[in-house]
């Protein structure tokens, strides 16, 4: 079951794992498509060129996996990426980006996405996240998994900086306001 209740039937033994493409750039996701079809227990389903287009499209397709790209014309990754999540069908989504930065990273992930990818890599280590997020898993190479716990740890550094007194009772303080 998942957040919004919704459940998804059970997938074949050998069905193939159902892909989405999203990404702005046509001759990327043509290239895309022609590599992973050739990829054994891979099909891709539908794609889309924005992340409005995207939410539309897996309401009525229902991938298994979405791979999103973030920067995108009108509504980019992140925002899909919340609204596909959002939906509970319980379509993974993997990031498939070029220039992640740090904070794109936290955020997406915050956002229920299943893991990133860079663009640059091989064919492979996609295929491999692909079937790792579709195992319910969590998928980041290395750069972006130090990338990740770095603004984790800097995040939690932030909120142990704030001095006690100005939190309320119900986090930890004692509920006293700063003096002037």
């Amino acid at each position: 079951m998942f957040a919004s209740g919704h459940t998804r039937p059970p997938r074949p033994a050998r069905a193939p794992i159902r892909l989405m493409l999203v990404d702005d750039h046509a001759v990327f996701r043509a290239g895309l498509r022609a590599l992973l079809e050739k990829q054994p227990g891979v099909a891709v389903v539908e794609e889309a060129g924005r992340g409005d287009e995207a939410v539309e499209r897996v309401r009525a397709v229902r991938p298994d996996v979405v791979l999103m790209d973030l920067a995108m014309p009108g509504q980019g990754g992140l925002e899909a990426t919340r609204r596909i999540v959002a939906l509970g069908t319980g379509v993974r989504v993997l990031v498939l980006t070029g220039l992640p930065q740090e904070q794109q990273l936290l955020d997406v992930l915050e956002a229920g996405a299943r893991g990133f990818v860079d663009k640059a890599g091989p064919v492979e280590v996609l295929t491999r996240a692909i079937r790792t997020v579709m195992r319910g898993r969590c998928f980041l190479g290395a750069d972006a998994a130090r990338m990740v716990v770095l603004q984790r740890y800097l995040r939690e550094r932030q909120v142990a900086d704030v001095p006690r007194e100005r939190w309320g009772k119900n986090q930890g303080g004692r509920g006293e306001s700063p003096s002037p």
